[in-house]
């Protein structure tokens, strides 16, 4: 009886399966060459064949050093494994499943945690990396939220048009700070915080300052005369006014030195100052401020009288200063 014998060598009538999770939570966030050497990379481990980094570099019209880097990514990402002995990579590729993590006191296959994702899923309109799915529980662990927080945290952020996880982070570190254990907490501290941006934004608008312009000294600052000096925010808004008309520019320096003024002749609100005789500010020796003793904690200890700083800032503003 003949016998057939068949060549294998017509490569491009083979396939190389591909895993919908890998497209699904790992692909999508990769740079488009760093996919490209996974894929091939795929390929020769499915046939079992070898090849050296300058063939890689050479198909894929790539440098050897971005193949490398492509590689270590990959790695970091946990979906192969490198060795490295004798001048070779030995690399592993490893299945994509979902797996429980260990260093989590929650593992993505929980009942809660899903549906927690899938919420989060919905809300950013994409599914999750492995890398956040792990960031996110990191955070239940190291802050002590609960999924219910975790979940208003990233719907904070989503509303706000901020997701990538490094501004995330930061709120999250926030929130911790703030003791912040329940939902209420977390609504109440909201609202609060809303509140205070409106003031912000006030005192912004009043100095021809766009949200973006202030920088967190200043929002320390304006914290300082609402919280520590207690004054009303039309009080500071009328600081804000007698700035610009002194001096023609915004400086918090000048508002606050006013305001320093201001409180040592008692004024809070209003009504205050209407009761308070206006008449021009008057020099004032340090000693004889009465400020809360923590005033100037993150601030220089240096203090100005209005009329010297009035002075010095108008002729900054001309260019006078030659140093």
């Amino acid at each position: 009886m003949s016998r057939c014998s068949f060549s294998n060598d017509f490569d491009d009538m083979g396939s190389t399966p591909v895993s919908n999770f890998f497209i699904n939570h790992y692909m999508l966030e990769a740079p488009g060459e760093y996919v490209k050497v996974y894929l091939l990379g795929l390929k020769y481990s499915y046939y079992n064949q070898s090849f050296s980094i300058e063939e890689m570099a050479e198909k894929l019209f790539m440098s050897e050093i971005d193949i490398d880097k492509a590689l270590k990514f990959w790695e970091k990402s946990g979906v192969i494994r490198l060795r490295y002995s004798d001048n070779e990579y030995y690399i592993e590729y490893l299945p994509l499943v979902k797996k429980v993590d260990n260093k989590h006191t929650l593992c993505i296959d929980d009942t809660e945690v899903r549906q927690m994702f899938e919420t989060v899923e919905k809300m950013i309109g994409r599914p999750l990396s492995p890398t956040e799915m792990n960031t996110y529980l990191g955070w239940v662990d190291e802050y002590g939220f609960s999924l219910e927080i975790l979940t208003m945290l990233i719907s904070y952020c989503v509303s706000k048009n901020k997701t990538s996880l490094k501004y995330m982070e930061k709120v999250a570190i926030a929130w911790h700070d703030a003791g912040l254990k329940t939902a209420l907490d977390v609504e109440a501290y909201l609202k609060a915080e809303s509140e205070k941006w409106i003031r912000y934004k006030k005192i912004l608008r009043a100095l021809g300052l766009k949200d973006d312009d202030v920088m967190e000294a200043h929002k320390a600052m304006m914290d300082r005369w609402m919280d520590d000096l207690g004054f009303d925010i039309d009080v500071i808004l009328k600081a804000c006014n007698e700035c610009v008309l002194k001096i023609n520019e915004p400086s918090f320096p000048y508002i606050n030195q006013i305001l320093i003024n201001w409180y040592n002749d008692g004024i809070r609100t209003i009504n205050d100052f209407d009761k308070v005789k206006k008449k021009p500010y008057t020099k004032k020796t340090a000693p004889n401020y009465k400020v809360p003793k923590n005033y100037f904690n993150g601030y220089s200890q240096r203090t100005y009288d209005v009329d010297e700083l009035e002075k010095k800032l108008l002729a900054h503003s001309r260019g006078e200063f030659g140093e």
